[in-house]
């Protein structure tokens, strides 16, 4: 079984057991390989934007014998796939203003049944924004702690029902349990702290969004407490 890092594993956790999964970004095509040796998946598309990563991705594919079950795609995020061909998507290890804007340019992923598995290393508000305009509903948060850094995994399914009104602060902290979590806890104070050096950054120069920042820094605040 291939060894992950703890926040790849925390990743492959959160597929659901599909036919397909689409591993966006891929790399190494470590995640898929995962998935398939753990049965979760029968088959697996390893896309990544640059042909050095699916190179890595193949030899990590024929290291252990996976070559009739994977495929490597060459695609810009999802513009070479199609809708159908997957059940599952994995975008892991991309700024989140990169895999929101994927989220808005990819229509065919609103299906129900489609399930998206997000982990942004920047920008977790922006990812669960383009979530909730485009329809889909958070179906779980986890955070997961590797070296210095904590990471948050999103999984994410498309629902018809109406999306309500969230509070100011719900795309900052979203499903996260800082009172149970302790990594949820301290992944929230780093947000914490970003938007506080956000608003320092902008007193006398745009005092409008000043407040509103403010707003969430207290939301945000209150629920770390």
């Amino acid at each position: 079984m291939l060894h992950l890092t703890p926040r790849l594993e925390a990743v492959a956790d959160t597929v659901e057991p599909c036919e397909c999964v689409a591993d966006i970004g891929t790399d190494h095509a470590y995640v898929p390989i995962r998935l398939l040796q753990a049965g979760k998946a029968s088959r697996a598309i390893a896309v990544d934007i640059h042909k050095q990563p699916l190179e890595n991705a193949r030899r990590s594919i024929v290291r252990f014998g996976l070559e009739n079950r994977i495929e490597l795609r060459l695609s810009n995020g999802m513009q070479n796939l199609r809708a159908g061909e997957s059940q599952a998507f994995v975008v892991a290890g991309m700024g989140g203003e990169q895999i929101a804007e994927m989220i808005e340019a990819t229509p065919w992923l609103r299906k129900t049944g489609v399930q998206l598995v997000l982990q942004p290393m920047t920008h977790c508000e922006d990812v669960r924004r383009a979530l909730r305009k485009n329809g889909f509903s958070l179906t779980s948060e986890k955070t997961v702690a590797e070296g210095k850094r904590i990471y948050l995994i999103i999984s994410a399914h498309h629902s018809d029902d109406v999306q309500m009104p969230v509070s100011p602060g719900f795309d900052y902290v979203g499903a996260l349990r800082p009172q149970e979590v302790e990594t949820d806890r301290l992944f929230l104070l780093n947000t914490l702290r970003r938007l506080q050096v956000k608003a320092e950054a902008l007193h006398g120069k745009d005092e409008t969004a000043v407040y509103r920042l403010e707003a969430v820094i207290q939301e945000v605040s209150d629920v770390c407490r």
